[in-house]
């Protein structure tokens, strides 16, 4: 029958429990230097029971009832002090329960919290509460002296604190880590430390606990260390074992004083290994568990950025994408507008020519002026689409440019459209700077920005003069150029959100609401500069700012 299916079944549990708590706590009588049920030596049985019902819940309890009974039944006392104890211990294990539901108790054990509830609700809560209410049952049942009873008060907290805290962690880590045990190397360690803790006591005779303390802590934390609180656990088992035999056997520095100091200073040998060797390793196991949370957390934390990176870089494209459908519907407009010009010309003078035909006028003189203004007509427009072709052109690697190049590219496209709306451009541009960057995109940005300028020109209801300054300048190391309107400014609830990408205050004419928002992701992230918006006295103001090359 193995381990699980024994806990699964209630009856089988309880056997092997009671059959535990009984055999460990003879092993204990057996080390004792006391004749009596009550020692002041480390009581095994009182951590097998706290162990259990950590493990198995409420169902452990009556295990443990059975073999506090049978064990005291059999160690003299009568069958209603025998049933007491076992009434006070299976209470006792109930608090425990209740108290590690209630604080959410780890069983692994992998936080000096879980160390610091354990071994607190052992000393303060659990031991005082069994001593105190289990002297009464044996005081009320003549099986112990009034005048013995602050003795074996302090007896039965001490052993049983003792047992609890040496056993508890030690079947903790053996359970959780069951199935990762190795039979050799659990023997190695146990006759490795059976062998030293004797040699250290026996043979070598030392009569000096901190001379022993100096020999096996630092043994017992490179155990931990290299093998983790498993095998580290057991070999601090061994040393207590070890101890126990030999100041059992009258011999060693543990059987040099009287039999109240010997037990006492064994004891405290024994703690001094607990609270060391639990603290130290399950700090180290603390520390490796927050390390690794910290580095799942930044992997996790990677590769959401990573995620979000690429969605941000997906969004990114698709705006471009609809920034440059959208100037491409701008160019075609600009294109169509510029070419109702030269073919009404064309249409005018094939009409001319026609007409000359009909009525016999037409000569050499007429033919040769016609080919000469077609061709004229027909440049103008090839010339058009040259000019949007080199600005839709794509730029891979950024160059040195003289500024005012796509300043004077972008006012070369727009200025049919603004002489249409009456639209006086100022400038004053003619400065010979240079950046580094893309011209086309810096052109694509002058555009959009004058455009809106221009709608916004055209909204106005008054009659006043619709200008429009650009100003290209120097200050601090930086290249400035300022795109400046006067129709009257942006509105102050809305100047914060323009740059956002789909704010549009032109839904009604179908803005997309990327322009300002790609205007500023060109300058900013393509090109390294910026570009902010203020309004003026008179109107809006862009301002772009590059490093001067």
């Amino acid at each position: 029958m193995n381990i699980k299916s024994i806990t699964n079944n209630y009856m089988s549990l309880t056997i092997v429990i009671a059959l535990l708590y009984f055999i460990t706590g003879k092993i204990s009588f057996f080390f004792s230097l006391e004749n009596s049920i009550v020692t002041l030596c480390i009581f095994f049985a009182e951590g097998i029971s706290l162990a259990s019902v950590i493990l198995f819940g409420r169902k452990a309890i009556l295990g443990v009832f059975i073999g506090q009974f049978l064990l005291a039944l059999n160690s003299d006392l009568s069958f209603l002090s025998s049933f007491g104890v076992a009434i006070i211990n299976a209470l006792e294990l109930l608090i425990a329960f209740n108290i590690f539901t209630r604080y959410n108790f780890d069983k692994q054990m992998l936080t000096i919290r879980d160390l610091k509830i354990l071994f607190l609700t052992i000393i303060f809560v659990l031991q005082p509460f069994s001593s105190f209410f289990g002297n009464i049952v044996l005081l009320s049942s003549s099986a112990l002296d009034l005048s013995s009873f602050l003795w074996s008060l302090f007896s039965w907290w001490f052993g049983n604190t003792m047992g609890q805290m040496l056993i508890v962690p030690m079947i903790l880590a053996i359970y959780q880590y069951r199935e990762q045990a190795r039979v050799l190397k659990i023997l190695l360690i146990v006759l490795t430390f059976v062998i030293l803790n004797y040699s250290l006591i026996i043979l070598l005779d030392i009569h000096n606990i901190a001379l022993l303390f100096s020999f096996m802590i630092p043994l017992v934390l490179l155990v931990s260390r290299r093998n983790g609180l498993y095998y580290a656990g057991i070999s601090v088992f061994v040393i207590a074992v070890t101890s126990l035999y030999t100041s059992k056997l009258g011999i060693g520095i543990f059987a040099s004083e009287s039999i109240t100091d010997n037990l006492i200073n064994i004891n405290f040998y024994i703690l001094a290994h607990i609270i060391i060797l639990y603290t130290h390793g399950i700090s180290i196991s603390e520390k490796e568990i927050v390390a690794n949370k910290l580095k799942d957390l930044n992997i996790s934390l990677k590769d959401t950025v990573d995620s979000e990176v690429q969605k941000n870089m997906k969004k990114d494209r698709l705006m471009m994408q609809q920034f440059r459908l959208a100037q491409v519907g701008e160019a075609i407009s600009m294109i169509a507008h510029q070419w109702k010009q030269p073919l009404n010309t064309l249409s005018l003078i094939t009409e001319g020519m026609y007409i000359k035909y009909t009525m016999g006028k037409l000569n050499l003189e007429n033919m040769k002026n016609f080919r000469e203004q077609t061709q004229r007509q027909i440049k103008q427009m090839s010339s058009t689409i040259d000019d949007f072709s080199e600005f839709f052109k794509p730029e891979k690697e950024k160059e040195t440019f003289l500024i005012v190049e796509p300043i004077k590219h972008a006012l070369t496209i727009l200025e049919p459209i603004l002489k249409k709306e009456s639209i006086q451009i100022e400038k004053n541009i003619e400065k010979e700077l240079h950046i580094v960057g893309y011209p086309n995109e810096l052109a694509q940005v002058v555009i959009n920005i004058i455009n809106n300028a221009k709608d916004a020109l055209v909204d106005k209801s008054d009659n006043q003069e619709k200008i429009i300054k650009i100003n290209l300048f120097t200050k601090e190391a930086k290249v400035y150029i300022s795109i400046e309107d006067n129709a009257g400014g942006i509105p102050s609830n809305i100047i914060e959100k323009i740059f956002d990408p789909y704010f549009s205050t032109k839904i009604e004419k179908n803005g997309t609401g990327l322009g300002l928002y790609m205007s500023k992701t060109i300058i900013e992230e393509h090109m390294q500069g910026s570009l902010s918006v203020k309004n003026t006295i008179n109107g809006a103001k862009f301002i772009l700012a590059f490093e001067k090359k």
